[in-house]
């Protein structure tokens, strides 16, 4: 009888251990897995940081420095309207001037020149006046002065709330702004540009 029972205890303990072993394994066998499943999720999220920086990268490369250029629709004196965002994909050339700016004039017809040539280019031209504010006729008197003219191929948007104005800092006339493919405001030059100057610029922002 004694030796049927320490032979039972013995199976018993073997069992146990047996049992204890089994679950020892599978604990391991889990937390194995669970460590590879945490080293894969670290190496997949390293390798979107990575990607996410290399296209920041690109980006950075493909893009122009500075901010997005206040977007604006206007109505043009044909009688279209303009909207800003409708160019996205090509560079802007955006002249403010005024009838009564001696320079504006000297230089506008450079400025149709330009804007006869932007067929099948990777830019447009576009003019602001501002009729009523900073010395410019009214809307009805700038339309009629400017029927006088003969330039057909530039566009000449009216700005009469005045907010372009403000938006783009004009203090000046003329004063030129080079809105880049990528709807960033590149630069904002007031004063004198002639037509070669204003190329080179187009030339040099993406």
């Amino acid at each position: 009888m004694k030796n049927k029972t320490v032979l039972l205890a013995s199976l018993l303990s073997v069992g146990l251990l047996t049992a204890c072993s089994t679950q020892k394994q599978e604990d391991m066998k889990k937390a194995e897995d669970s460590a590879m499943m945490k080293k894969e999720d670290k190496m997949s999220d390293e390798k979107e940081d990575m990607k996410e920086e290399d296209m920041k990268k690109g980006d950075s490369t493909a893009m122009n420095n500075g901010k997005p250029a206040p977007d604006f629709s206007l109505q043009g004196i044909d009688g279209k309207t303009y909207q800003l965002s409708d160019f996205k994909g090509k560079k802007v050339y955006l002249k403010f001037w005024a009838s009564w700016c001696s320079i504006c004039l000297s230089t506008l017809h450079d400025t149709d020149e330009l804007a006869s040539q932007v067929e099948g280019k990777d830019y447009v031209v576009l003019t602001v006046v501002s009729p009523g504010h900073m010395g410019e006729k009214s809307a009805e008197d700038f339309k009629k002065w400017y029927d006088g003219l003969d330039y057909k191929h530039m566009p000449v948007l009216l700005d009469t709330s005045g907010k372009l104005l403000q938006e783009y800092g004009v203090r000046a006339y003329p004063t030129s702004a080079f809105i880049g493919s990528d709807g960033v405001l590149v630069e904002v030059h007031p004063g004198f540009m002639d037509q070669a100057g204003i190329k080179d610029k187009l030339q040099e922002i993406k």
